[in-house]
This record gives C-alpha cells, structure tokens and sequence, in this order.
C-alpha cells in the first residue's frame, strides 16, 4: 500500500471516483431519511452514540462530495471511528467486542495514515476513553447485575480492558507504521533508482535494450531511454516492420552479420552502423553490445546493448575529411587525396601486371576569362568542367583538382599491353578535349555562352618504377608540350622530354644570375626607308653565357617568362635603350634615331608596367617620341579592353605602338579599329616568298594598303635580297628591316657603321 499525494484532489476523470461521490449522496440523504423516520416513526430519542454514527456518517459523505484531500479524509475516518467507539464504550456498562472492534479499526486507519508517532494521541484518548467509560459503567445503573469472577470488580475489568487495549494496539500501530514506513521508504527509493538510471541511461547513451536470441527478428523486449525518440519507431511498430534487422540500412547489415560469432563466443563487441528512421533519415548508431549466457552459464540466450546516436558526430567527420582531402569549389579530390590515389592505383598496377595513365588537364587562356568576365566566371568554369570530367571517365578512375585551371585524372586497370593501354587512354583523352570544348553557360551577371579548350599531357605507368614526382612531372611536360604545339590537343611523354626538361631547369637556374653577372647584352638592327637611309633600329636581346657562349632569345625567353624572370629582364633592356638614346641626344646623326624595343606579354600584363616605363624615362631623361614599344598580335588581342587602356596610357607618355608579326595571328578589322596604333610591322614569314608565291605577295600589298588607309607605318621585316627590296618599294612600303642591309649587331659597331 502506498500513500496517497496529500495535496492532490479527487477528480473525476474516472468512473470509479463518479460512482464514489454518487454513493456519497445517496448514503447522506438515505443515512438522514432513516434516522427521521426511525425517530418519528419508533420515537427513539437520538443518543450519544447515534449522534456520532451520524456525524461520522455526514463528515465522510461531505468529504466525497466535496472532494476532499485523501489525507483530510482519512483524517475524518479515522478519528470518527474512534470518537464513535469511545463514546459506544461510555455507555455500556462492561467492554464490548464490537465497540474494540471500531476502535482498533480507527487505530489502523491511523497508523496506515499518519504512522505511530502521529498514532499515540489516537492511542492515548481510546485509553483516557476506557478509563472514563469504565467509571461511568461502575457507577451504571446496571453495573450490579453483571456477573463477575470472584475478586473481579467492573472498575477493574475496564481498567484491564484499557490496558490490554493499549498495549496490543500500540503494538499493532507500530508494526503497521513500520511496515508502511518500509514500504514507502523502499517505494521511494526504488523511484530514485530508477530516476537515476533513467538520467544514466540518457547520459551514457540514448537507449538500452536486451533482445532474445530466441524470437525471430531480433525483436528488442526491453528499453530503457529515447528509442522512440532516437529511432522515430514504437515498438509495435517495429515489430509491424519485421524486426530490428528491418531498419538497419541495408548496406549496414552485412557488418552486424558478421558480428555474430564474436558474441555468441562471448564478446563485448562496438560497431557502428546505420538505420532508417521512420521518418526516412538515416541515422549512425554506435552500438555496444554485451551476450548473456543462460542460468548454466553454456549457451548465450540475450543480449544486452547501450546505443548512442552519433549522426552528428559523423557528419562532423564527414565535414572535416572534405575539408582534409577534397577540394571547396569542385568537391574533387584535392593534391592531398590524389597522391594517395595515386599511390593505391600504382599498388593495383603492381599486383595485376595492368598499366595505368596520369592525365595532366590545363584550361586554355583561363585567365583571360578571369580579367574579363571575373573570378566568379571562372568559378563557375571550373565547377562545369569538374563535373563533365567527372561524367567522361569509368566508376573507379579519380577526377581531381591539382590547383587553380589544373585537373588530373588518374587511369587504372588499363590492359597490360602497352600499346593497348595507350590507346585506350588517348580514346578518354580525345572524349575529354572534346567534352570541354563545348560552350559553357556562364549565368555571372549576364548569361553567356563560353568556349574554352584545354591541353593535356599523359604519362603512362607500370608498377612502382616511376615515383609519384616523376609522374606528375612528365604528365605536366607533356601538357607543355600540347600547349607548344597549339592547344587543344593531348600529348604523351617522350623520354626525350626528361632530356629538355633537364636543359630547361639548367636554364632557368642560369639565368637567375645573368642579370647579376651582367651577362647581357642589346643588339640593334637597322631600319631604313625607302632612299636607305637609316631612321631607327629594333633593340634585340643577346647572352653571353659563360659556357654555352652567345645565347639567341628564342632560346631562353621561354624560360624566362616561365620563371618570371622576364619582367626583370624587360626592365633592363627598356633602361638600356633609353640611356643609349640619351647618349644619342647629343649626335648630329643619332640625335633623331628610333629605337623599338619588344615587349613580352607577362611583362605587359603587369598592373604597373605603365609605372614603371614612366619611372624609366623619368630617371634617364630619354626622349619618349624617339621609342617604339613592339607588341604581338596575340598580346594586343587578350584582354582587349586592358591593352587598349594601357596602350592610350603608353601613348600619352609619347611613346609610339607597333603591332609586332602582323598577319601571323586571328585580328579582325575591328580589332585593328579600337587599337591605338602607330605602326605595323610585316611579318618576315610573308615577307620571305612575296616574288615567288602569289598569295604571300597579295597578302602583303592588302597589309601596305590597309596600313595606308588607316593612317599607320609600315615596317616589313625579313628583307633578305634586293628583288624582295623592290617589290616593297614598288607596292609603297616605306620603312624595312633586314639581313640585307645588316643583321643585328652590338652597339659600339652600329655606331660606327650607320651613326659616324
């Protein structure tokens, strides 16, 4: 028995409680009917003992009308029965079995209710009570007709009765409170125990569970925690579902089926897994599981298990393998898990004798789309291009973005037979040039259709007999070599690349010092007009290496604008011809010589090259007007807004432009129309067979006329012999250069030969 909350009211949301209060009323209007007519009709007058019966009577039907605290009428109860059985004492006069009965009745309400110690007033009045109604029956009326032993008086008898009656009572209401103390004491802290297992069970994982082994399914029979929660699942409806192994994710199963031996050998066993919750999400359950060996301890009947979610903790590890080894824009593989890549696919390599390729991907001219259209276009390029990559290639080969427009793909288990492997990664290769040359919708501010192409170099492998370094470095001379070779276009590595790759870093290293070692040199070449006579000279570059001897730009100017050396170097040859003009200043013959000197399109590109060639003529004092700035036909066209500003820039400084190997390139009229140029200069490839191919002599009487036309010089190059001379004479081309008159020539000898 339990007690009752003593400040919760009787309510009547049950049937129980409406059948209580309505036996309630009907006892009260009953109880006073009967007691009216018994008195009226048998005109019995209402004594000491009726007039508590009733009482009690009406103070407990009052209790369950009104809807007493349980407490409160206990209260009532209690202590009416043993108000009603003293008073019934007092007027009898010897102790009756009934009237002990109600008031031992009254005593265990007590005790049940309000333990002993709340008890003893109880007990103390029914004492003082059989005292009291132990005089009053020796003075009764009555008292000399009761027949007593010898030696016994009624006085004694109730004093007896008394005692009696309290010791067996207080006995009684003692073992009852101490019970009901137990009871209560052991209800609590069970619920205490369980409210602590409770908060243990939510903080060491959401659920527990134990399942018999014997019920097909693995259908859970007990839980402890959030598993409605956790799972979105009741266990009826699990058990709809077929079972646990239901919802375990289909992917997952295998693992807990493997599992199984180990605990029915009597392991702990914690694996992770997934389920589906009812809702549909999948959910990481870590599960620790633990067997329980039936009461011989020989057979493993249950298992035991704690299971915590771990989804966010997964997706939190997810998060940061993406940040570890995949690239932010493409969602490829970044440089960190393609070497691990690469390392499995040469592994594979080894083990089943089947060849590999390495494919180094470069976009063509991305950064023109950069500085024009923004680094969210060429955001979205790289995105576009990630993905069609990733559609060309087979399940199992590994797309990934080396860094800025660099992709690699990684080929393997490609046939053994070389040449068939190569054939197969040239196939991927013409699906890749072909897959990326299709226009991209650029959606940056205003929707545009792109064409871009790519280059690529292959390399393939066998095995571990090339390191990881040296693949890359052979996929990317071969991409080189595409590009070279005029984009768009796939190449594969040629061991004698290793050889030019070798002469080109020897390169680059030499010259990191010939600036230093003062290891240059300029070379002027004459220009002339049409009477020979010597207006200018285009400043060329020469390296006077100090093994390999007298070095030609066409030998290291690649290699210096792929270091970067070439800003440093234009710089120097731009200063030496201004200090050689200042020097000219002073001649009667020099004082109103030109001087052209090229301009690489790295060092064009710089965003203060115009302050830089400011500084220059600032510091030296030379004439701009006397300085032509030599650009390519390729480098005026990219970025045409760019070089137009800087070209107007330049103009404003008084230096004139020349549009260098005009012909050679893709300029249109247009093009030609928005430059500020000054003068053209004739490529030497047309110039070379204008007096024996027709079509090289009409393309260059169109050039001098057009030049004419839109008001700009004319200088060809390349004259060689005198028939070639004449015919530009003949067709109004007014300046040459040329191996007929002079190749170019140091300094100090152009001054003696054409300024003395």
């Amino acid at each position: 028995m339990t007690k009752l909350d003593s400040h919760s009211r009787m309510t009547e949301t049950s049937w129980e409680m409406r059948l209580a209060r309505g036996g309630a009323i009907f006892g009260v209007v009953g109880a006073s009917i009967f007691f009216l007519l018994r008195s009226q009709v048998l005109g019995l007058a209402f004594g000491g003992v009726d007039a508590a019966l009733i009482s009690l009577a009406l103070a407990s039907g009052v209790g369950l009308i009104f809807r007493f605290t349980a407490n409160r009428l206990a209260f009532v109860v209690s202590y009416g029965l043993l108000t009603l059985g003293c008073v019934a004492q007092m007027y009898l006069p010897e102790p009756r079995t009934i009237t002990q009965l109600v008031l031992v009745t009254g005593l265990v309400f007590s005790a049940i209710y309000f333990r002993f110690m709340r008890t003893l007033p109880a007990l103390a009045i029914c004492f003082a009570g059989f005292l009291i109604a132990g005089e009053l029956a020796y003075q009764h009326p009555q008292a000399n007709k009761v027949l007593l032993p010898d030696g016994f008086s009624l006085r004694g008898l109730w004093l007896n009765a008394a005692v009696g009656f309290l010791l067996l009572n207080g006995l009684i209401a003692a073992t009852l409170s101490y019970v009901v103390t137990v009871l209560e004491t052991s209800r609590r802290r069970s619920e205490e125990n369980e409210r602590l297992l409770k908060l243990f069970t939510e903080l060491s994982s959401d659920y527990v569970y134990q399942i018999n082994l014997g019920v097909p399914g693995l259908m859970p029979e007990v839980f402890a925690g959030s598993f409605e929660r956790t799972t979105g699942y009741t266990l009826d409806a699990l058990r709809k579902k077929g079972g646990w192994l239901a919802v375990v994710h289909p992917d997952d199963r295998q693992r807990l089926e493997h599992v199984t031996p180990k605990l029915l050998a009597g392991e702990t066993v914690v694996t992770e897994y997934r389920i589906i919750s009812a809702t549909g999400l999948v959910i990481w359950l870590r599960d620790r599981i633990r067997p329980v060996y039936d009461a011989k301890g020989e057979a493993v009947t249950k298992l035991m298990g704690a299971v915590t979610d771990i989804t966010e903790r997964k997706a939190a590890e997810e998060q940061v393998e993406n940040l570890a080894f995949y690239d932010p824009l493409t969602a490829l593989p970044n440089r960190r898990l393609l070497l691990d890549r690469l390392e499995q696919a040469r592994a594979l390599s080894t083990r089943t004798g089947q060849h590999g390729a390495l494919l180094f991907i470069d976009l063509d001219h991305f950064k023109n789309l950069n500085d024009t259209k923004g680094h969210e276009a060429g955001d979205q390029l790289l995105i576009e291009h990630a993905r069609r990559l990733t559609l060309c290639v087979r399940e199992g080969d590994t797309v990934a973005r080396l860094g800025g427009d660099e992709f690699i793909v990684i080929l393997g288990e490609l046939p053994a037979q070389a040449e068939k492997a190569a054939e197969e990664a040239a196939d991927l290769c013409q699906r890749i040039l072909q897959k990326l040359s299709e226009p991209v919708t650029l959606t940056f501010r205003t929707m545009t259709d792109y064409e871009n192409t790519c280059s690529i170099g292959v390399a393939m492998f066998s095995g571990h007999i090339v390191s990881v370094d040296e693949l890359l470095r052979r996929a990317d001379m071969a991409m080189y070599q595409a590009k070279a070779d005029g984009r768009n276009l796939f190449r594969f590595f040629d061991p004698q690349m290793q050889k030019l790759l070798g002469e080109r870093l020897a390169l680059e290293s030499d010259l990191k010092q010939a600036l230093a070692g003062r290891q240059f040199e300029i070379y002027l070449q004459p220009q002339l007009a049409s009477d020979r006579r010597v207006t200018g000279a285009e400043v060329l570059l020469r390296w006077h290496h100090p093994e390999r001897g007298l070095v030609y730009p066409g030998y290291f100017i690649t290699a210096a604008e792929h270091t970067g050396a070439i800003h440093d170097i234009g710089v120097w040859v731009f200063e030496q011809a201004c200090l050689l003009l200042t020097k000219w200043a002073g001649g009667a013959i020099t004082r109103a010589l030109t001087l052209a000197v090229n301009v690489s399109a790295r060092q064009f590109r710089q965003a203060d090259f115009v302050d830089r060639v400011r500084r220059l003529l600032q510091q030296t004092g030379a004439n701009p007007k006397l300085i032509k700035l030599e650009l390519t036909e390729s480098l005026a066209l990219d970025s045409v807004d760019e070089t137009v500003a800087k070209m107007l820039a330049l103009r404003e400084l008084g230096l004139a432009i020349a549009l260098d190997d005009f012909g050679t390139g893709q300029s249109s009229l247009a093009y030609l129309k928005r430059l500020p140029l000054n003068e053209l200069k004739i490529d030497q490839s047309f110039v070379r067979d204008i007096t024996t191919d027709q079509n090289d002599a009409v393309l260059v009487q169109t050039i001098i006329g057009m030049a004419q036309n839109l008001n700009l010089e004319v200088v060809a190059e390349g004259v060689e012999t005198e028939q070639q001379l004449d015919f530009l004479v003949k067709h109004g081309c007014p300046a040459y250069q040329g191996f007929f008159f002079s190749e170019p020539v140091p300094v100090t000898e152009f001054e003696r030969k054409f300024a003395a």
